[in-house]
């Protein structure tokens, strides 16, 4: 006969079972209208046995919200990794969290909001979370292409802020698929991020004002 699993091994397996099927759940019904007994019979578990891995259903929304974010923040060094250009890293971080939020509306959720979705009571906790380490993740990328020249000189905290809401508002709206105009919307805020001989724009003079042209 083959060896046993370790129990350790048989833990794990049960354990990424629940959070497989809390997240089906959540996402599909919210938090309120699921309750520990569905998230067990689609996970294929005795009630009692969800007990022995997590305290209570805000334990387990908690773990299927942070393994959905160390997912993404996976995929988004993934992104960063290649080499190139601030620009050009961040615009394939901007297309990788198109990809990564199409497929996971849950952690959407997070992001707009949604109290029918998430529970109420930690929406701004974890809306304030994912846009922490996000920010973080754009102002180094902002401030490695100052470094290198590929940026004008801005507070790289502020702008990485303003991109990353912008974008989030952007993947919001109705209108238009996010990914249909992510490419403009990229092309626009980037465009403001160059230097300025490089954007098209005014000429800094010493002070950082645009030049004035002549008088005639």
């Amino acid at each position: 006969m083959p060896p046993a699993a370790p129990a350790q091994a048989i833990d794990t397996r049960t354990r990424s079972r629940i959070l497989a099927a809390a997240t089906n759940r959540f996402a599909a019904f919210g938090y309120r209208r699921t309750g520990m007994a569905e998230i067990a019979r689609q996970a294929g578990v005795a009630a009692g046995t969800l007990y022995r891995y997590f305290d209570s259903k805000e334990e387990i929304f908690r773990a299927v919200i942070r393994d959905l974010h160390d997912g993404w923040l996976a995929r988004a060094h993934d992104a960063l990794r290649p080499p190139g250009t601030a620009v050009e890293r961040l615009g394939r971080l901007a297309q990788a969290s198109v990809e990564f939020y199409r497929n996971n509306s849950l952690i959407n959720s997070v992001f707009r909001r949604d109290d029918e979705i998430i529970f109420a009571p930690l929406i701004e906790e974890l809306h304030e979370q994912l846009l922490r380490d996000n920010v973080g993740l754009m102002s180094k990328v902002i401030r490695d292409g100052i470094r290198e020249g590929n940026l004008r000189a801005v507070d790289p905290e502020r702008a990485a802020f303003i991109l990353f809401m912008a974008g989030d508002v952007l993947s919001n709206q109705t209108h238009y698929p996010y990914g249909e105009v992510l490419p403009l919307y990229a092309d626009i805020v980037m465009t403001g991020l160059l230097p300025r001989g490089d954007a098209g724009g005014p000429k800094e003079g010493s002070h950082g004002h645009a030049r004035r042209p002549p008088r005639r």
